[in-house]
């Protein structure tokens, strides 16, 4: 006997994202954060990548990610950061840039765009 499972398809999830309000958004962002550092697991990549703080700043937003690497020798994972990056769109386009160790990641992105031309 066949039976249906309601399980919701990406095309259903897509359709109410422009319903969803800044709260469910953002669980939304950490549930797939967390599904896409599963499958890294399971895939065994070479780097990993975990987000302990995200804020907005001015056309994106600002995340403060410790990484993981895999040490070659013994394969245990060596942990490094953790290091400030700037997500945002340019041009229909993801870009990120790298921020660095900073106590005032606003300040330094702030500085970095104004260096590009903005």
């Amino acid at each position: 006997m066949y039976m249906h499972i309601n399980t919701p398809t990406a095309n259903h999830l897509i359709d109410n994202i422009a319903q969803m309000d800044e709260w469910e958004l953002e669980r939304l962002q950490d549930a797939i954060d967390r599904r896409r550092g599963s499958l890294k697991k399971n895939n065994n990549k070479e780097k990993q990548s975990t987000v302990l703080e995200r804020r907005e700043h001015r056309n994106g937003l600002l995340q403060l990610e410790g990484r993981a690497y895999k040490r070659k020798k013994d394969g245990q994972l060596t942990q490094r950061g953790p290091y400030w990056y700037f997500h945002y769109r340019e041009g229909g386009r993801q870009r990120t840039l790298y921020i660095g160790k900073t106590d005032n990641p606003e300040a330094k992105v702030d500085e970095m765009m104004i260096g590009e031309g903005e």
